[in-house]
């Protein structure tokens, strides 16, 4: 998986990015066809200052999008990587449904 991590009027350790790209990383055991990986850390303007984590993951012939927001990037990221997998999962069932009926 080809993986961009790009940060948004914030600055972020390089553990911190070590991190959500290791998060990120793991999502190739739910779907090894994972093809592009674009990560997007930026923090709110809102009082609280939640930071947020955009992931966009480009697989066959379809994008899959998540947004999460923590205090800290690293819990945005796990909240991400969750909506992320869950998507993987729908989107490989939804694979085999397709191939099944096809050989039909």
């Amino acid at each position: 998986m080809n993986l961009q991590l790009t940060t948004r009027h914030v600055t972020v350790s390089p553990q911190v990015q070590s991190r959500v790209e290791e998060r990120l990383q793991k999502l190739e055991r739910y779907y090894d066809g994972i093809i592009n990986a674009e990560v997007i850390l930026s923090k709110n303007n809102s009082p609280a200052e939640e930071k947020t984590v955009e992931a966009r993951l480009d697989v066959y012939q379809k994008r899959l999008t998540a947004t999460g927001e923590a205090s800290t990037h690293e819990d945005a990221a796990k909240n991400c990587a969750d909506q992320l997998r869950r998507q993987l999962e729908k989107y490989k069932a939804q694979l085999r449904r397709k191939d099944k009926d096809a050989h039909r």
